[in-house]
């Protein structure tokens, strides 16, 4: 059998590492088109699948399960299209808002962004979303706009009664004014060719995609996005990625329920210093006699000033004054206790200081409070992952997607 074949292909292909689909999951599609297109076994369909690319296509929408529903990340949604009408917009008068969504699915979340930005009073002729997928099968449903109640998770949704007219028991269509500003079409982001007259984005929405990927793809994918980017354009991804932005220079925005990120601009580079001209002497130095060791003083105790707040810290960090986050973390842990909040902080702080050890008990400690913490359990991964335990890191991603899914019922 040319199981393992097929996985490299596959990861090849479209950037997918088997274990991340679920166990088995590359072995049942396998099954499953050999017996559709009536092969004799599975070496005939492998030769099949290697030389048809119309089959190809098939065996990833077999391999690739859809998993997406209206505003699923509403929080993210709501502040980037408030962050279009109040700050965007004014900034850009008479100016259209692009956004890419990549991977789109069948079409709910850019549909829902659409739809966000109409509820906050941005007029749709002046929205351009482009929706990006693998899988034709997903964007034929997509294009048609039909959608059943599968589509729609939670509380009854108030956004169907204003964008979407019922065409059956249980069937819904997005209104003609929601489609008409989304523009779908087919392809894959590891593609050499993928950025190639583009242009750049305002917005870029790429929700569980990066989880699904090898490190270097990780990486080669998050390098695509970011040469996609317009000057202060926001990202959307999912709660166990933002570590993965984090390691290319992104910061992330103060959006409670949301995973909202943005890459700031570089700071002014530090004046050179001044080089003596070519043939001055060195200053002499004096000999001195030296010195006995004194030992210094032992600190006094710091008061913790009263009005410290984990919102204090956090503006600390997010400055890169990372030593003085660590001081007021540690203060602000001595007199109020531990929190998962305060401890993930302390763990990001210790991380982008460079001390690894202490970054990695902190992230520990944060999941022994929470043990459902997805952002805690991806830095974590990443971690197993430098340290070269792949079978950990997998573990770690395994459990932050798992979280993920009980979050979201």
């Amino acid at each position: 059998m040319n199981l393992a074949a097929i996985e490299t292909w596959l990861q090849e292909h479209a950037g997918l590492v088997p274990a991340s689909l679920g166990p088995g999951a590359v072995a049942r599609a396998l099954r499953d088109r050999a017996a559709d297109t009536r092969c004799t076994g599975v070496e005939e369909y492998f030769g099949r699948l290697m030389n048809d690319a119309t089959e190809q296509q098939e065996f990833i929408d077999r391999v690739i399960v859809p998993e997406t529903w209206f505003f699923r990340d509403r929080p993210a949604l709501d502040a980037l299209a408030r962050h279009v009408a109040e700050t965007w917009g004014p900034a850009h008068p008479g100016g259209t808002f692009r956004a890419l969504c990549v991977p789109c699915s069948t079409g709910e979340e850019p549909y829902s962004l659409a739809m966000a930005l109409a509820l906050a009073d941005w007029p749709l002729a002046r929205v351009r979303i482009e929706a990006v997928d693998i899988s034709r099968g997903g964007l034929a449903r997509a294009r048609e706009g039909r959608f059943g109640r599968n589509s729609f998770r939670g509380s009854e949704p108030a956004f169907r009664d204003g964008f979407m007219t019922p065409v059956g028991a249980e069937s819904w269509r997005v209104n003609e004014a929601v489609r008409a500003c989304v523009a779908f079409e087919a392809g894959n982001l590891l593609a050499p060719d993928f950025a190639a007259g583009r242009g750049s984005y305002d917005a870029v929405l790429c929700r569980n995609l990066l989880i699904y990927f090898d490190r270097p793809t990780q990486d080669r994918a998050v390098r695509v996005l970011e040469r996609l980017l317009a000057p202060g354009a926001w990202i959307a991804v999912g709660p166990a990625e933002p570590v993965l932005l984090f390691q290319h220079g992104f910061k992330a925005l103060k959006v409670e329920g949301g995973f909202l990120l943005h890459k700031p601009p570089p700071e002014p580079a530090a004046p050179p210093r001044a080089i003596p001209p070519r043939g001055s002497a060195p200053a002499p130095v004096r000999a001195s006699a030296p010195r006995p060791a004194v030992r210094p003083p032992k600190p006094a105790p710091v008061a913790v000033p009263p009005d410290l707040t984990l919102a204090r810290v956090q503006q600390l960090a997010d400055a890169g004054r990372l030593r003085e986050a660590d001081e007021a973390g540690g203060q602000l842990l001595q007199r109020d206790g531990a929190t998962p909040a305060l401890l993930f902080l302390l763990a990001v702080v210790a991380e982008a200081a460079g001390d690894v050890r202490r970054a990695e008990a902190f992230f520990r400690k944060t999941l022994y409070l929470a043990p459902r913490h997805t952002e805690a359990l991806a830095h974590l991964a990443l971690l197993a992952e430098k340290h070269g335990d792949a079978r950990a890191a997998r573990v770690l991603r395994e459990r932050a997607q798992r979280a993920l899914g009980q979050e979201a019922v």
